[in-house]
């Protein structure tokens, strides 16, 4: 199920991404708010995460970045690979507040929220894919706002 977009003028709500094997990393809502599932892969390129998240390889898959910052230079209309995001999922460790780059029509977190994107923010994910690396491939799922709000966080 994808999310709704949050509120961007107030902290994003708290968000938990869990493992199958019942590992979990806490974070803040990033992109759309809601839940999402979907087979965890890591990618470790510093730069392209706008290719990655609409490259149709990675349908039904919940992207880890491994890089810490990520979405600097915004979005742009010229270098998706694709006319929608496939991702089911992103996760990254420290997402740019502003896009700083002259080509940027809107910032990652936007175009995540507005093609429904349910994402994950302040996660160590370098953590995140040394457990991958050690334990394998396996499926996750990402939780905030509603999709949370029984458990009081």
């Amino acid at each position: 199920m994808r999310g709704e977009g949050g509120g961007r003028g107030a902290p994003q709500p708290f968000a938990v991404l869990v493992l199958e094997d019942g590992r979990a990393f806490h974070g803040r809502a990033y992109g759309a708010v809601g839940e999402t599932f979907g087979e965890a892969v890591f990618s470790t390129g510093m730069t392209g995460y706008q290719e990655t998240l609409t490259d149709p390889s990675y349908h039904r898959q919940v992207v880890v970045m491994t890089a810490p910052h990520v979405g600097n230079t915004g979005v742009n209309d010229e270098d998706p690979e694709s006319a929608r995001i496939w991702v089911s999922g992103y996760v990254v460790r420290d997402p740019a507040r502003k896009p700083s780059n002259w080509r940027a029509r809107r910032s990652l977190d936007e175009e995540l929220v507005a093609q429904g994107v349910v994402g994950i923010s302040g996660v160590d994910t370098r953590a995140l894919t040394r457990h991958l690396r050690e334990r394998g491939a396996m499926r996750v799922g990402i939780f905030s706002g509603n999709a949370i709000a029984d458990e009081g966080t």
